[in-house]
């Protein structure tokens, strides 16, 4: 059996399914995700659980039992706990874990644990049978753990509703709809330092390139501080609708309808791109992930990368 923890907001929830979704279709194994309510508050911090929302099999179970791992994966959840401690001891955003993660991933996965928060690193799981669970914890931020499975993976992590009609009529009636993603919240605190790339200025040359690409575009424009996105976002003359946030898996539907995509360093930007059905779609994103210089395994062939910062 694979059981994944959840860990942060929908983007984070959804790379975290799937990468364990395709590892359980690759092993021929059951799939488990555990939801973190008594780790709300913790660092590194989960919100709720959003999955629910999605087109999840019935196959897939989510469990919300408290301290779940601790009490059924004992041993996996002591080595997790222990490479966390390790990683907040020496700063978990100020440096980049990959190599130590890398070294230390053939003996976790003997022990049943995959942990990953920077990079692609594979796990050591094949068909048949295991003598030890597999509990992975991280955020698995690439389409390399999933690109074998990738039409399963689209289908299923699709929003289960449909979006608002008029909304959603609204974008499918323009022919260039662009869906610009602000991410700002808690990237604005000061522990989130590393993370804060994608500047106005950043934003301005995105609109400015795509107008230049497409100049009948109009911006559809997404933020969890929709306000500070009307008062400080230089569309470059490119006409701009502002939507007032709904939930994230409705938002989600929503921007994935669009044509083209402004991203900001945000899984969640990540995944509305990444589930745009577009063949010609164009993909803007920030040319550096972290502010810190940290290493990216986001980024996909075909994207244009635009200057952040000022």
């Amino acid at each position: 059996m694979i059981y994944a923890e959840l860990t942060g907001g929908l983007g984070n929830q959804m790379f975290v399914y799937a990468f364990a979704r395709a590892l359980s279709l690759r092993c021929g194994e059951g799939l488990v995700l555990i939801d973190r309510q008594d780790w709300q508050g913790g660092a590194p911090a989960h919100t709720v659980c959003a999955l629910g929302a999605l087109r999840l099999p019935p196959e897939v179970r989510i469990t919300a039992g408290e301290s779940y791992a601790k009490r059924h994966l004992p041993l996996q959840n002591a080595l997790k706990a222990l490479m966390i401690r390790r990683e907040q001891a020496g700063g978990m955003m100020a440096r980049d874990w990959h190599g130590f993660e890398a070294k230390a991933a053939p003996w976790l996965n003997r022990l049943g644990l995959h942990f990953v928060t920077d990079g692609y690193i594979p796990c050591r799981r094949g068909p048949g049978r295991h003598a030890l669970d597999l509990l992975a914890w991280g955020y698995f931020q690439s389409e390399a753990y999933f690109a074998d499975f990738r039409d399963a993976v689209r289908a299923e992590l699709r929003p289960a509703a449909a979006p608002d009609p008029d909304l959603a009529s609204a974008i499918l009636s323009q022919p260039a709809a662009v869906c610009l993603h602000i991410r700002r919240g808690d990237y604005q605190n000061p522990e989130n330092a590393a993370l804060q790339v994608c500047t106005p200025g950043y934003y301005a040359r995105c609109c400015r390139a795509l107008r230049d690409a497409c100049p009948g575009a109009t911006l559809f424009v997404f933020s969890d501080d929709i306000l500070w996105a009307q008062d400080h976002l230089d569309t470059a003359g490119l006409p701009a609708e502002y939507i007032t946030p709904g939930s994230a898996a409705h938002d989600l539907a929503l921007m994935q309808l669009c044509r083209h995509f402004i991203l900001s360093n945000s899984t969640y930007s990540w995944w509305a791109q990444y589930l745009g059905d577009a063949p010609d779609k164009l993909v803007f994103a920030p040319d550096r992930w972290y502010a810190n210089g940290k290493q990216s395994a986001l980024y996909l062939p075909g994207w244009q990368l635009v200057a952040a910062g000022e």
